[in-house]
């Protein structure tokens, strides 16, 4: 229930102003195209999987005259790119000034992008160390503990007793997709999606002798 609703969530965000006669096939393949920069294939599978259920009853109950054609691929192998401390420095260094502190932090919360641009410092307790990620991907909220790596980077910006952590030009952050692909270009990683950085956080713990069960805990 919780992954559908989650996938509900996503097909609003990236079909909402459409009338049901304009979602081509191009219109869902640059969405998938989009997703893939974010997540993996196998979320996008299941939230065109929902798109095609969608539009097919939509079809039986005399709304479309006909469904369109929707993208398939095969599930690859799960990705198991994660960055090396010197690519770490490579892509901070190559990061715009607003977009190194969101890297430093996903490295060291494992937080996903839509998490971290999410953060508000109502849900920082510097004190205590501590930060929430609210209403995440499973519909819950998480708090995780912070590493010094990560309380560093939130000192650095200065805490506030509220607002959004992450803004750009005295406005929150609502994307980075741009910023963050030149970066990875020009650090010579273009291998490296965002995601991948929370991975890095997983296998950072691992290595570390966390416990498999904690680490799931913390993701």
């Amino acid at each position: 229930r919780d992954k559908t609703r989650y996938c509900l969530r996503r097909l609003q965000q990236g079909f909402g102003g459409f009338n049901l006669s304009e979602i081509t096939l191009r219109v869902v393949q640059q969405f998938m195209d989009e997703r893939l920069e974010s997540v993996s294939k196998g979320t996008v599978q299941r939230e065109v999987s929902t798109l095609r259920a969608i539009l097919y009853k939509s079809y039986r109950e005399g709304l479309l005259e006909k469904p369109p054609r929707v993208p398939k691929f095969k599930r690859l192998k799960s990705r198991t790119r994660w960055i090396t401390p010197e690519e770490e420095e490579c892509l901070v260094k190559a990061a715009a000034p607003h977009l190194a502190p969101i890297i430093r932090l996903a490295l060291n919360t494992g937080g996903r992008r839509s998490e971290l641009l999410g953060l508000d410092w109502r849900y920082v307790d510097m004190k205590n160390r501590r930060l929430t990620f609210i209403d995440t991907k499973n519909g819950e909220d998480r708090t995780l503990r912070m590493t010094d790596a990560a309380f560093m980077v939130l000192v650095a910006m200065g805490p506030k007793s509220s607002g959004p952590v992450f803004i750009y030009k005295d406005r929150p952050m609502k994307g980075i997709k741009t910023s963050y692909n030149r970066a990875r270009k020009n650090a010579g990683l273009e291998d490296v999606r965002f995601h991948d950085l929370r991975h890095t956080f997983a296998s950072r713990l691992v290595q570390g002798g966390v416990p498999l069960y904690d680490v799931m805990q913390m993701m």
